[in-house]
Order: C-alpha cells, then structure tokens, then sequence
C-alpha cells in the first residue's frame, strides 16, 4: 500500500496550446519499498513547453523515461499520441520513439563516431529512405541549426560541454521528432552557453512545433524556454502553471525554488 502524500495538491489552469500529445495519469512507479511516483498527473499539448522542477531524486527522469517506454510502471497510464505506452508492441514502441527527440543529460554521444556520424545514426537506424546526398544535407543543415556545422568532422572529445550538448540536441531533432524531451539540458554549463542552450529549445520549438518536457534545476531555463512550469514533489504534480504564476503562490514548499 503506497500512502497518499499528505499535501494539497496547487494547481493553476493554463490554457492549453492545442489537443493533448502527452497524458499521465495516476502514475504509480515504485523501485522496491522506494515509492518514486504515487499518483502523478500531467498533459502536454502540441506546441507546448512544459518544465518539471523539483528536488534531486524525486524521479523527474524518471518520468520522461516511463514516457520513451524505456521505464516500465506499476500503475496508471501514459499516453504518447493516443497510445497507451505499456500496452503497445515492440515495433509500434520503435515507431512512437522515432517520433521522440530524447536530449540525455550526459549528451550520450558515440566516442567513437565523429559529429557526422554520430547524426546520421538515428536516420540508418530507424530506416529512412534518403540517398546519400538526402542524408548529408539533412546534417549540413541541423548543425548549421545549432551553429556547430564547423564540428562536422570532429570527434566528441575534441568538444566542449556546450559543443557537445549541441551535437546532442541536433541528433535529437534530426528524424524532426513531434516530442523532445530534455533531461537537463543546461546542467554543466556557464551562464551564457546555459541561455544559448535554452534560447535553441525556443527555436526548435518554433520551427518545429515540437511539444516538449524539460527537466532542469535551471530557474533562468525554466523561466525562458518553458511556456509552463511544474513543480514535482513527494510523487504527485505539486503546482502547475505559468513561472510568474508559480513563482507567485505563497507555499514554503514552492516558495523554495525560486530564493
């Protein structure tokens, strides 16, 4: 028997951007006797940036592995376009996780692929009919997006933190995926690459119209790239609203994130 949080639950309407491309509802995720999720909720609609704040190790990542399918869960539903995650084939999972741009935290670049191939990849692996001259355009053209076309052909030691979470995020966007979700995307970096990082999640967002989950500590990424803010706590969506709006509600609990 997992115990109910004994919070209230804050939540503030948001109007939504359009029709829902991510549910979670009642989400239940335990590992052992550590009950990670207890009853968490959240949708995300198309064209929507949605950021999860809360504490280290509250299960934000978490989350958005349950959502990729890449975690499975104990209790409620996740459904990615209509889908309910758990409940899909193997090839039909392959398929929704095409549609998905995954930003890892670390990066998770190839060592041993340069920045040219480390792009390619995710097109020879999810079989996309492209001649070569297609396939190498369509790179040209997603690292002149970030502004690191002049990597082409370094390797990912040969990076910096920022190059590289560039080169992640261009391997994300490459297939032109419908949902991003981002696992720390500034963690690491300096002030400036830190906004650089957040003003290109914008960017995708716009040209690409992608409905993303950002998960960051970063109140300034927070603040820039997310059109709503959610503050996870004790397993369930603790407040849900724009940042001035949650900046603003008077809850100790809240209030911390934002001194």
């Amino acid at each position: 028997m997992i115990d109910t949080p004994q919070i209230a639950e804050v939540i503030i309407p948001s109007p939504p951007h359009g029709e829902p491309i991510i549910e979670v509802n009642h989400l239940m995720l335990s590992f052992g006797g550590n009950h990670v999720l207890k009853d968490y909720n959240l949708t995300v609609h198309k064209g929507e940036n949605v950021v999860v704040l809360g504490k280290s190790g509250c299960g934000k990542s978490v989350l958005i592995k349950c959502i990729s399918g890449l975690l499975n869960y104990n209790g409620g539903e996740i459904k990615v376009f209509g889908n309910e995650v758990s409940s899909i084939d193997h090839k039909s999972l392959d398929a929704l996780r095409a549609r998905i741009g995954f930003v890892f935290q670390s990066s998770a670049l190839y060592d041993s692929m340069s920045v040219r191939d480390n792009l390619e990849f995710p097109l020879r692996r999810h079989g996309r009919e492209k001649t070569k001259d297609e396939i190498d355009k369509l790179i040209h053209d997603t690292l002149d997006d970030v502004g690191l076309l002049e990597a082409i052909d370094k390797m990912p030691a040969e990076l910096s933190g920022g190059m590289k979470k560039r080169v992640g995020l261009a391997r994300a966007i490459i297939l032109q995926p419908e949902i991003m979700l981002y696992d720390e995307p500034t963690t690491g970096l300096d002030p400036i690459t830190s906004r650089e990082i957040s003003e290109l999640m914008v960017t995708v967002q716009e040209k690409y119209n992608t409905s993303s989950i950002i998960i960051t500590h970063d109140m300034h990424c927070a603040k820039l790239a997310g059109d709503r803010v959610t503050i996870m706590m004790d397993g369930i969506c603790y407040a849900n609203g724009s940042f001035d709006e949650v900046s603003a509600i008077r809850d100790p609990k809240i209030h911390s994130f934002f001194e």
